[in-house]
């Protein structure tokens, strides 16, 4: 029998949770290291979370990255606690989601499109302009729809917005597509106490019917040239002359707002965007500031929840 590779996370995330999940067999998981203090000594999926300079303490073959703080992490390990690179792994972003991918299941795809359009329209009319973004933008031009093995949907509000669409998330509730199986939550993320993403999360009651997934709305801001996505806390960028202007393209039964010059964007982003690649990393992104030891540190993740769709009384209730 082959003896399992002994392994220690980096990062008490969903992404680290994920691993665990697909991972339960095929490692033998020791443990999570984490820089948010508040965690430690807490359990996720039934495995300690540690302070990272516990991680010398333990026996292990290798460390598995489950942040997107991937640079500074391994500056961290190789610098700090002098962990040899190539004890270091960077895991795939699939092993780092859900298993399955909500946009292969047909009617999934279908609300996904509407929720997509019906967004798009509601903020348009109220001088709100919301861009698709990341992989949601690399769909929309190369495949004309969502991308089949993606599994959420990425607006770009404008800074100067961000707060107003913070004020229209009960107009927002109103609009979002419905049936007896969804129900929605609505939740701010904020990031050391700046609200940098809206999350439309869909839930559901029978996942043979209407599969989950969710929509971020995440703040963009302009800044030397640059637009920087917040909620990244400084790691992605882009070119500020894409999100200064957009381009309107038609979207099934409505319409999506395009980064300005989307060709370039992509390219900026994914190299050749042409090509469809299923399974990256973060380190497959170019466009990401490389961190260095000045950016180690414990960011103050925090989530509210401001509204719930609600499905029917007798959904509801039997909802688990």
């Amino acid at each position: 029998m082959n003896k399992k590779e002994k392994i220690i996370l980096f990062g008490a995330s969903r992404g680290g949770e994920n691993f665990i999940k697909h991972n339960k067999t095929q490692y033998d998981i020791l443990a999570i290291a984490d820089n948010d203090e508040k965690r430690w000594g807490s359990l996720l999926e039934g495995l300690k979370v540690i302070n990272p300079k516990d991680i010398l303490k333990y026996d292990f073959d290798n460390i598995y990255i489950t942040s997107q703080w991937v640079d500074s992490i391994i500056y961290q390990l190789t610098e700090d606690f002098k962990i040899p690179l190539e004890k270091i792994k960077i895991p795939k972003k699939s092993s780092l989601k859900e298993s399955f991918k909500p946009f292969e299941h047909v009617e999934t795809l279908k609300f996904a499109r509407e929720s997509l359009c019906k967004i798009t329209q509601f903020l348009s009319n109220h001088n709100i302009i919301a861009i698709v973004d990341s992989g949601t933008a690399l769909g929309i031009v190369r495949d004309k729809d969502l991308i089949k093995w993606d599994d959420d949907i990425d607006f770009a509000i404008d800074s100067k917005d961000f707060e107003k669409l913070i004020s229209l998330v009960d107009g927002l509730r109103t609009i979002l597509p419905k049936n007896e199986y969804s129900k929605w939550k609505l939740e701010v993320i904020s990031l050391s106490n700046e609200d940098v993403c809206l999350s439309l999360e869909l839930q559901s009651s029978d996942l043979n019917m209407l599969k989950e997934f969710e929509i971020s709305l995440q703040k963009r801001t302009i800044k030397d040239g640059l637009s920087h996505l917040d909620s990244s806390a400084g790691i992605f960028y882009a070119p500020a002359l894409h999100f200064e202007k957009y381009e309107r393209v038609d979207f099934f039964d409505g319409f999506a707002y395009l980064p300005y010059k989307v060709d370039d964007f992509l390219t900026f982003m994914y190299g050749n965007y042409k090509e469809p690649k299923k399974d990256t990393s973060i380190e497959n992104y170019d466009n990401r500031v490389v961190q260095k030891k000045r950016n180690i540190k414990s960011f103050d993740v925090s989530k509210r929840v401001i509204l719930y769709t609600l499905l029917p009384l007798c959904i509801f209730l039997n909802y688990t």
